[in-house]
C-alpha cells in the first residue's frame, strides 16, 4: 500500500529543531566537523533569505559544483525550503558534460566549492527571519543528471512529492528511525545518496555521516568512530574490500545493523563471500534516476540475488514486448509506476519531455518468484545478439565473478563479420593472483552454453567506471580497440 504522506522541507527542519535541536544531524569527516539540526535550521534559512536577496525566486534554478560537505547540503536544502530548484553537479563529471547541463539548466546563480566558506562566514550575521513561504508538493524540487555511461547525461526533474516519497521507500523497507546514524561517500549530485541517506536522515531526524569519497583505508574507522548503523555500499566497493580484505568483522562494529548493495546488480558469489568474510549483512535494492529505488531487500527477510520486492511507492509489473503481463518466473521488462517517478527529461527551461507516470520502461530486464521477490537478469540495451540469438551480457559478467582470481568483470557486444555481434568478457584480478586469458575461457567453457562463452576476455588493470560507480562502457569499447588494434 502505498504512502499518502508528504511534508514539506521547512516542516521537516523546523519540527527537527523543535524536537532535537543539539543531536547532530551532518558529520564530515573530511571537514572535521559536524552541525546539529537547530543549527542546520537555521543557516539553510538564512540561505533562503540570501537567494531571495540576490534576487532568486521559487522556480529559478541554482546549480551547485563542490565536494560533499556541510555546506554544500545547506545549499542543497536551504534552495528546496525556499521553492528554489537545485541542481546539484558532480565536480568529477567530464568537462564537456558540465557544460552541457549548465547550457540545459540556465541557474540563476551557480555555487562553487571555493566559494562557499566565504559565503557562509556572511550567512552567521544574515537575517534570521521565519520563512513566510513553503513548496507546494507539485512544485519542482530538484534536476538531477543520469549517470551518462555510454550517452551525454540525461536530466531528470522531480516535485517535492516524488522527493519525499523517493526518501520515504527506502526509509520503510530499511527499517530506518531517528536511532540510526548512516554512512554515504558519493557525491550528493548522485540521486541515490540523495535518497538513500541525505533524505532518510532528513525525514526520520537521524544522524548522516557524509564522507568526501569512499576510502578503503578510513571506512571500518568511520563505521567504529561515528557508531554507523547503516553502510551504504555498492558492488565496486564491497569487490575492493574482497580483495584487499582487513581483519575486522561485524564483531568489531557492534552498532553495525548492515551495508546496502545498489546502483549495480551484485553477483550472487560475491554476496556470499563477503558475509563470510565480514560478517555484515548486505541488502540489496534497486533504482534510478528517474524512479528511484523500485524494489529493496528488508534487512529481515532478504532473498541472495533478488533486489527484493516493489517498495513503499512503486509498483512494479514485468511485461512481454506485447504489453502483457509475465506470470512468477518469466522473463520481461521492468515497467514501474507510483508518485515516486520522476515528471519529465529536462533538455532546457521550454523543453520538456514527459516520463509516462502509467508506466515507465526502465530497460532492465527481470523476472519475478511466487513470493514478489524480483531478480534482474539483465538490461535490454546490454542484449548481445550473436547471430540472430539474445545472450543477457550480466550472465556472462556474473560467470566470471565466479573464478576465484576475478575481482571485477563486465561483458560487452563488440561487432562481428560472421556472427553481427558477439560477447567479449573484461576482468581485473585480485591483488597477487594472475590467470591467463585462456583460462577464463575454459571456466566460462565449463559454465555456459556453447554459442554464450565469451570470443575473448580482455584481463585489464581495472574495470574502468564513471564518476557514480558505473562501468563505463564506452571506455571498455576503448580497451577492445586497443586490443584489436595490436592484434
Amino acid at each position: 500500500m502505498a504512502s499518502s504522506a508528504y511534508t514539506d522541507p521547512n516542516t521537516l527542519l523546523e519540527e527537527h529543531a523543535r524536537r532535537r535541536p543539539d543531536k547532530v544531524f551532518i558529520e564530515s569527516p573530511d571537514q572535521g566537523a559536524r552541525i546539529t539540526f537547530g543549527e542546520f535550521e537555521a543557516l539553510s534559512r538564512r540561505f533562503a533569505h540570501f537567494l531571495a536577496a540576490e534576487g532568486v525566486r521559487a522556480g529559478d534554478r541554482i546549480s551547485v559544483l563542490a565536494d560533499n560537505g556541510i555546506e554544500p547540503l545547506v545549499v542543497f536544502w536551504g534552495a528546496l525550503r525556499s521553492g528554489v530548484i537545485a541542481n546539484p553537479i558532480n565536480v568529477e563529471i567530464r568537462e564537456r558534460h558540465v557544460g552541457q547541463i549548465l547550457r540545459e539548466v540556465e541557474p540563476k546563480l551557480v555555487f562553487r566549492g571555493d566559494d562557499l566558506p566565504e559565503l557562509f562566514a556572511r550567512l552567521r550575521h544574515a537575517p534570521d527571519a521565519p520563512l513566510g513561504t513553503r513548496p507546494a508538493r507539485t512544485d519542482w524540487s530538484l534536476i538531477n543528471y543520469t549517470s551518462g555511461t555510454t550517452d551525454a547525461p540525461k536530466g531528470a526533474i522531480w516535485t517535492h512529492e516524488a522527493y519525499y516519497a523517493m526518501s520515504e521507500s527506502p526509509t520503510d523497507r530499511l527499517e530506518i528511525t531517528e536511532a540510526d546514524t548512516v554512512l554515504d561517500y558519493r557525491h550528493f549530485s548522485w540521486s541515490s545518496p540523495q535518497i538513500l541517506s541525505i533524505g532518510p536522515t532528513m525525514l526520520t531526524g537521524a544522524t548522516l555521516v557524509l564522507a568526501r569519497k569512499f576510502s578503503q583505508a578510513r571506512l571500518f574507522d568511520w563505521l567504529r568512530d561515528y557508531g554507523v548503523t547503516v553502510s551504504v555500499g555498492i558492488p565496486t566497493v564491497i569487490n575492493m574490500l574482497l580483495a584487499r580484505p582487513v581483519a575486522i568483522t561485524k564483531a568489531d562494529l557492534p552498532k553495525l545493523r548492515f551495508m546496502t548493495s545498489s546502483t549495480a546488480p551484485l553477483s550472487v558469489e560475491k554476496h556470499l563471500e563477503f558475509e563470510k568474510t565480514y560478517g555484515i549483512p548486505i541488502v540489496q535494492l534497486a533504482g534510478g534516476t528517474e524512479t528511484g529505488f523500485m524494489c529493496g531487500n528488508s534487512p529481515r527477510e532478504r532473498k541472495l540475488g533478488s533486489i527484493g520486492r516493489p517498495t513503499l511507492n512503486m509498483r512494479v509489473r514485468i511485461l512481454d514486448d506485447a504489453g502483457h503481463e509475465l506470470p512468477a518466473g518469466e522473463e520481461g521488462e521492468m515497467v514501474v509506476t507510483g508518485r515516486q517517478l520522476a515528471s519529465a527529461y529536462w533538455q532546457g527551461p521550454n523543453t520538456l519531455v514527459p516520463i509516462p507516470q502509467d508506466g515507465f520502461r526502465n530497460g532492465d530486464l527481470a523476472k519475478r518468484d511466487e513470493d514478489g521477490y524480483v531478480y534482474i537478469t539483465g538490461r535490454k540495451k546490454d542484449i548481445i545478439i550473436k547471430g540472430g540469438v539474445n545472450i543477457a551480457s550480466l550472465e556472462i559478467t556474473n560467470c566470471l565473478l565466479e573464478h576465484a582470481d576475478v575481482a571485477e568483470a563486465a561483458t560487452l557486444g563488440v561487432k562481428d563479420g560472421i556472427y553481427g555481434e558477439v560477447p567479449v568478457g573484461f576482468v581485473a584480478l585480485r591483488p597477487g593472483r594472475s590467470a591467463e586469458e585462456a583460462t577464463l575461457l575454459e571456466h566460462c567453457r565449463t559454465r555456459l552454453v556453447a554459442f554464450k562463452v565469451p570470443a575473448a576476455i580482455v584481463v585489464a588493470a581495472a574495470i574502468p567506471k564513471n564518476a557514480n560507480g558505473k562501468v563505463d562502457r564506452e571506455a571498455l569499447a576503448t580497451l577492445w580497440d586497443r586490443r584489436t588494434a595490436t592484434g
